[in-house]
């Protein structure tokens, strides 16, 4: 008898791990529910239509030819935000008018060196730090977040980046308010520096939690001369 209820033990431990491991990956389950509800459950992993892992991409201009190109992808879905205006976050399209059109130099968009990323290098005044929105939402299940972030930059700059992960309607209202306040649900610091040539980050979020949420990168710095040029920014939930 002492061997049963060991192996009833063990059997009960499985199965609120099995549980567990379903919110992992993203099947709702509680560990109240019985095992001839919570197996038939793991079919589900794979005829959600998601899948076990779900990548995106935020962010790619390592095909562009063009600067127009840049804009014409993300105008309208990424924000600059700089602390020097008196307007909080501006559509990409917008700030790149304010410093004169995609002609000019000085205009947040990188060279072909950079593979026409978003330059981060450009605003007025040094020692200001600016802002990156991405208004596409990542999308998030139950799991674990990876961000892949590839940027260039020059060698003397050592950029001390913010990341952060904002809950929100997705009205610009909305984010801008929950940046201005610093309302992140996520927020991880990294210290982006090395060579001039295209580089990766990859930063670990760790556990997240359902639901749909927005990228904000703060604590770009200019320095005189300085470069540093979002090229891909892509994410992966497990």
């Amino acid at each position: 008898m002492p061997d049963i209820a060991k192996y009833l033990a063990e059997l009960n431990r499985q199965r609120k791990q099995l549980a567990e491991n379903l919110n992992t990956m993203g099947v709702q389950a509680t560990t109240t529910e019985k095992l001839n509800t919570l197996i038939p459950k793991v079919l589900q992993i794979q005829t959600g239509g998601e899948g076990t892992v779900k990548e995106a991409v935020l962010l790619d201009t390592n095909s562009f030819t063009s600067k127009q190109e840049t804009v014409s992808a993300y105008g309208d879905t990424v924000y600059i935000y700089e602390s020097s205006s008196d307007t909080t976050l501006q559509k990409y399209a917008d700030v790149i008018e304010k410093w004169g059109g995609i002609s000019v130099t000085n205009n947040f968009v990188g060279d072909e060196s950079s593979k026409y990323g978003i330059a981060m290098s450009n605003w007025s005044e040094t020692e200001v730090n600016t802002g990156i929105l991405f208004t596409v939402p990542l999308e998030l299940r139950t799991g674990k977040l990876l961000l892949t972030i590839n940027a260039s930059l020059s060698s003397w700059v050592n950029q001390n980046l913010h990341v952060n992960l904002i809950e929100s309607d997705g009205t610009i209202t909305d984010l801008s308010n929950k940046i201005t306040d610093g309302d992140f649900v996520y927020n991880f610091d990294l210290v982006f520096a090395g060579n001039s040539s295209l580089k990766d980050q990859i930063v670990n979020c760790g556990n997240v939690t359902t639901g749909n949420y927005y990228l904000y990168i703060s604590g770009t710095v200019k320095a005189d001369n300085s470069n540093f040029t979002y090229n891909k920014i892509e994410y992966l939930n497990y």
